[in-house]
């Protein structure tokens, strides 16, 4: 005969013994007489769950709470990400310079954005008109990279200053091109950006 093979299934009633002389009772009001308030509250039917996601994230301080600091945090990713710092967006002279670069019929064409900042249009001691008037120029060296950070191509590009955004463009045909830099110099000043190339089907 097997362990346990006398045992009979189920329990007995409420206040009958069992075989061992055990008396099982079950009474849940006193069973849960010394339970915390919420949940006294609970099997008593008083709770009323928030119904809805939106309804539940707000339905308290805290959650309140959670759900503007998480809205926060996204903000900030957003903005960071927006406004960090960008390898193809530099000032230099009281310009800015932008450099894009993208891939289309097997040629890679990148160019580079030049516009006097707003700030230094209003400074009445930037000497915008005499740049053009003396016909200085922004000078730009293309350089056109692959996977391997091999050189594969570089094309020297000038354009006078305009009061307005101007562009400087050129094209490479496409040999596995990655990344394009450009060195800007202008009166004097250098910087250097960096685009990687953008594919168009």
């Amino acid at each position: 005969m097997a362990f346990y093979d006398n045992i009979q299934e189920g329990r007995p009633a409420d206040g009958e013994e069992s075989a061992d002389g055990l008396v099982f009772r079950y009474n849940r009001e006193e069973r849960i007489k010394n339970a915390p308030k919420i949940v006294q509250d609970y099997y008593a039917g008083k709770l009323n769950p928030t119904k809805g996601l939106f309804k539940a994230l707000v339905a308290t301080k805290f959650n309140r709470f959670m759900l503007f600091t998480v809205a926060l945090c996204f903000a900030v990713v957003l903005i960071v990400n927006a406004f960090g710092n960008r390898p193809s967006l530099a000032t230099a002279a009281g310009f800015e310079f932008e450099l894009s670069s993208f891939c289309y019929d097997d040629n890679i064409y990148a160019q580079v954005k030049v516009h006097p900042l707003k700030k230094s249009l209003a400074d009445k001691n930037f000497p915008i008109d005499k740049f053009i008037k003396d016909q200085e120029k922004v000078s730009v060296v293309f350089s056109f990279y692959d996977a391997d950070g091999q050189v594969l191509d570089k094309i020297q590009k000038s354009e006078e200053i305009e009061k307005k955004a101007f562009f400087i463009r050129t094209n490479s045909p496409d040999y596995d091109i990655i990344k394009v830099t450009a060195n800007v110099e202008l009166l004097g000043q250098r910087i250097d950006l960096t685009s990687k190339v953008t594919r168009r089907e």
